[in-house]
Parts: structure tokens; sequence; C-alpha cells
């Protein structure tokens, strides 16, 4: 495969075709709504659009990609601002329609769904985010989106990729059997068995049918690896597997299925092979498997019944359970726990260790609750977790020794849910103690659904740590400046609920010397709620229908990658309603965001034409 590795892509004129987006053009835009036609992999580099990811009402960028247009809805990737919508659509006072389906924007595979894609069509797991191919930064800032979005391609990115491609086919040369249809006899067998590989691989490979003229340029490459780089079979046909892992069609979300758009009304419905890869991007991060291209070849995911036979057979599958955790960390931002610097003196036991012990409890304590009862009630109070040494040193937890985490059974008087899990404590806590204003902010904006207001310049800092002042003195005296106020009396009071928790999740009953006072108030549901400590709140979130609402709309933002607007209103009520009525259940949630409508058609891009 080394002469494989050196052959220049950029002067082969069948593989500028094949190759348009990375080409020699050292530049991958993030495009945007895609083309109700279609089969074809987008031509060109698009511009962003000034609205950006975060910016629900932003503009779409101009002369973007064939197969993209120009003014879409806050689905750039980079941009000048705004805020999340709030509550579950962005609507005001006006009834949602229930035929609406939002956009679907063209956009790249993320680092997680290219590792765990190429993991499932070449069985390697050699490939590292940020070191082989471009990961997605987290966004801290007020409001951002919670999940991790792709943005702009640069060169050297473009570059990571073709390099990343040339690994993969070099690592699956001498397993290639495994991969090919067909075992040629002779010489003259050679041209037919590639052939074969070219539309059963290139299926996985594009998830979807290729089309013609892919065909016949994947083709091209491998008789151009056969006659002019003088390669053997196998040879050829890695350099095949090079070049479609550097396709947009492989590197985009680009799975449209042949023949015209199915319009429903005004909107369009996806194709089979669209659902099943939406399907299965959202509940697994990955490709599909076989049953999925199964069902997507027979038409079965053209209904609602059909999606959902799918959804739950997925949902057994470990790849959910993963999906889950995934969820979970992104949401509750736990996956930034390794950026949050803690005072030394402080806390000596921090290191990374700790850190990593953190984040694998929260992801188990998800996947457990979900996969276990599946109780929204669960999630916010069930005191049973599984933590290792170094975690029930943080705990105070006895009888637990080594690195394998041990089942607990937490003080239900001290801890309940996943909110007073360690690792959301630590993430939202400060470097030198708690964090009232962290704490409270994550609960708003990621557990109900609120936006704050960006801080003014002009705010003072509370008063730094200091004798005879508890945290919550401190914080209280700060939020009484006029200037303070406007965002501080919404997240400050939640998070007092938390100050019996340190920097990093330890239970204390005193600060300074003083009792902790972790009693508050959280206006809930449209009413002010009393409780007396984190315990409590989690109780009151459990029965929260907003909650419910909130948490209905954060997974349809991760299952369409997207800020929800007014468009998926009606999609996500459904949702809600269906999980209130499946008893709360998480795995009933699930479903019903991949059966919803928004999830299953698609607003018609600027300039579309319906049939």
């Amino acid at each position: 495969m080394s002469k494989t590795r050196a052959f220049p892509f950029c002067i082969a004129s069948y593989l500028a075709a094949l190759v348009p987006v990375l080409g020699c053009t050292g530049n991958v835009d993030y495009p945007q709504q895609a083309s109700g036609s279609g089969g074809s992999a987008p031509v060109g580099t698009g511009s962003t659009g000034t609205g950006g990811a975060r910016n629900p009402a932003g503009s779409g960028g101009a002369g973007g990609p064939s197969g993209a247009s120009g003014g879409t809805t806050g689905t750039g990737s980079s941009g000048s601002g705004g805020s999340a919508p709030t509550g579950t659509g962005g609507s005001s006072g006006v009834p949602a329609d229930p035929n609406a389906a939002g956009l679907l924007p063209l956009r790249r595979l993320t680092a997680r769904e290219y590792l765990n894609t190429v993991r499932d069509l070449l069985g390697d797991t050699t490939t590292v985010a940020g070191d082989d191919v471009p990961g997605e930064a987290d966004d801290l800032s007020n409001n951002a989106f919670p999940f991790r979005q792709p943005t702009v391609i640069a060169t050297s990115s473009a570059g990571s990729l073709q390099t990343a491609a040339e690994s993969l086919a070099k690592n699956v040369a001498s397993r290639l059997s495994t991969l090919l249809p067909c075992t040629p006899a002779n010489a003259s067998a050679e041209a037919g068995c590639a052939s074969q590989f070219i539309t059963t691989f290139g299926l996985k490979a594009y998830r979807r049918p290729l089309t013609s003229a892919e065909v016949t340029n994947l083709t091209a490459v491998y008789q151009a690896g056969r006659s002019t780089v003088m390669l053997d079979f196998n040879g050829a046909i890695g350099l095949v597997i090079e070049a479609m892992l550097q396709a947009p069609a492989f590197l985009y979300h680009w799975e449209m299925d042949a023949g015209p758009a199915v319009r429903d009304g005004n909107v369009v419905q996806l194709g089979n092979y669209q659902m099943a890869s939406r399907l299965s991007y959202y509940l697994w991060s990955s490709m599909p498997d076989t049953a999925l291209f199964s069902a997507a070849a027979a038409g079965q995911l053209s209904t609602a019944e059909g999606v959902q036979t799918q959804a739950q057979r997925m949902l057994m599958d470990d790849k959910a359970k993963t999906m889950v955790a995934d969820f979970v960390a992104d949401w509750l931002d736990i996956n930034t726990i390794s950026t949050r610097p803690k005072d030394p003196a402080i806390y000596s036991m921090w290191n990374p260790d700790l850190m990593t012990a953190m984040e694998t409890e929260v992801r188990t304590f998800a996947t457990s609750n979900v996969f276990g009862s599946g109780s929204l009630a669960d999630l916010f109070t069930s005191p049973k977790s599984s933590v290792n040494q170094a975690l029930a040193g943080v705990y105070g937890v006895s009888g637990v020794s080594g690195t394998t985490p041990k089942t607990v059974t937490f003080d239900g008087a001290q801890r309940g849910g996943i909110l007073s899990l360690a690792g959301f404590l630590a993430v939202n806590g400060a470097s030198n103690g708690s964090s009232p204003v962290l704490r409270g902010h994550a609960v708003l904006t990621r557990v109900m659904c609120q936006t704050v207001p960006d801080p003014p310049p002009n705010v003072q800092p509370p008063k730094p740590p200091m004798d005879g002042l508890t945290t919550r003195q401190r914080f209280e005296e700060h939020d009484m400046q006029d200037c303070a106020r406007a965002c501080h009396t919404l997240m400050d009071p939640i998070g007092f609920g938390f100050e019996h928790y340190d920097g990093i999740g330890r239970y204390r009953t005193t600060d300074q010397n003083k009792p902790v006072d972790s009693s508050s108030s959280i206006v809930l549901d449209g009413q002010k709620q009393d409780f007396s400590d984190a315990v409590g709140l989690g109780k009151l979130l459990a029965a929260s229908p907003q909650v419910q609402g909130c948490l209905t709309t954060q997974l349809m933002r991760w299952a369409l990658n997207r800020w929800d607007t007014a468009a998926d209103a009606a999609s996500i009520d459904a949702a809600r309603t269906a999980f209130q009525q499946g008893g709360l259940n998480i795995r009933t949630l699930l479903t019903s965001v991949a059966t919803s409508r928004t999830f299953r058609y698609r607003a018609p891009a600027a300039g579309e034409v319906l049939p």
C-alpha cells in the first residue's frame, strides 16, 4: 500500500469529479440546506451564514454548494451571535403547525460519528479524534448549543482527513478479504470482483446505493490504480477505499434516495436511506447496520410504524447505551471536566484519574437508569451509583477499593439523582469552592431550557472566599447590585440548593465554619416552589412538566443537530405528550423523537420546486 499512499490525488482528473470538496482546494465548508433532489454529492464550497449555529433567527450563507441553499435558519457553522430559543419551539402564543417540519441542514460527520463509522465499516478503532480527524470544540459560552457541531474545515484539517483515509486503507489491507464480496480466481475475474466491491461496499460507505456516475468514477479510480500506479488487485481496491473515505458522500450526511422528492403538503418526506442514516446516527452515532439497510431497501422506513419498529430494535443494542451516555455527557457538559482547573491547595486529590472516574460515573448512572427502569424520576432522584476507590474518597464511602467501580447506595438525605453526582458538581464548581451561579445556570439552561441574559460589562465579581462569610452570603451580597439582578436572581437561588457540596462535590455541613444553608426556591412551571436542598430540588425537577418538555427539546436538538425552531414545535409537543402518556419512560421518549414529523420530514430548500 505504500504506492497507494503516494498516489497524487490532486493531479488525477478522474478524481476531481469524485472528491470535489476535498480535492486540492484545502477547504471544506459547512453547507446549509440539503436539496430535495439528489443522489449525487454536493459540488463546491459554500460560505457560512451570519446567523451561526447558535442563532435560531440567523441567516444562512449565499453562494453555497450545488444542492445547498442560501437563506436557512440558524444552521451555519459559525456566526455572529443570537441566543438559544426558549421552550420547545420558539412559537409565542401561535398554535404549532402539526404538519410542519424543520430544515435538514447538510453537515459533515462529527468526529464521534466518523470514528464510530470507520469502526463499523472497516473494523478499525485506531483513528483518534483531534489527532487524526478534526474534532469539535466545546462551546462554554452563555446559552451555547448543548451538543457538538462540525464546523468549517481549514487546509490542515482537509489534509488530516486525507491522511486518515490513507491510514485506514493501509490498516485494512491485511484483512481485505473480510470486506470483499468475492475472491477473483484469476486476473480476468478481478475487474468483475472490483465492480461488485464498488457497489456493495459503496452502499455501506455512502449509506445509500451509488449513482451510475459514482460507480463510473470509482471504477476509474480502480483502473488507474491498476494501470497507472501499477498496483495489484488488493492495492487498487485499497485506493478505491481511500477515495471513498474522502468523498463528500462519506464525509457529509448526504444520503439522498434516488428519484424525485416525495411531497407531503408543504414539506418533503425523507427517503428510506435518509431515514436509515438519520436513525442510526441519532441512536448509535454511526452508520446503519444490515437490518436497517434491508429495511430501507424494502421501503419499510416510509411510515412511522416502520421507523418505530427499527428504533425499538436499535435501543436493545449496546451502541444505544453509548449514545445515551454521550447525550447526557454533552447535555450536562460532563465531557468538559478535564478543562476545569481546581486549586491543588484545596483539592489535593484532583487529578486526571479522578476526573475520568467522575465522567465514567455520570455516564454509567445515565445508562443504568435509562436502560433499567427508564424512569425520569430515577434519573433525578436515584441514590444508587457505581464508584471506584478514588470516587469513594470524594463521597466518603467505605469498602471500595481499586479502579473497578462498585455499586453503592448513597445516604438519601445527602444525595439523589444525576445532579448530585460529583461530575456535575465539579464541572459546575469554582476552582476554589462551590459556585451557585454555575450550578444554577446549568439547571436553568440545560434542564429547564431557559435563556439567561448576557452579563453587562460593569458587574463586579463576588468577594473572594474569606473567613466568616459563607459562599451563599458572598453571592447574596453580590446579587444586590442593580446590574447583577437581571440574571443572577434567576440562577443563584437555584444554585444555593447545591451549597452542601464543595467545588468537587464533597458533602459538607459547614462553610467557613458556619452552617450551610441550602434552602431556596425555584420558579418552575410558572409557580414559585420551595426546596430544602439539592435532593429536594431533584424531586421537583423530576415531577415538572417544564423539565419533561425541556428534556424532549434537548433530545430533539441532539437528534437534529441544530436548534429547534417554530416548525419543530408540534413535533416536540407530540413527543413530549407520548413521553408523559408512556409513564415518563425515557426509552419511550427516545422512540417518540424518532417517529416525530420533523425527524421524518424536512422543509423544502430555498428555491426548491416540489412535485
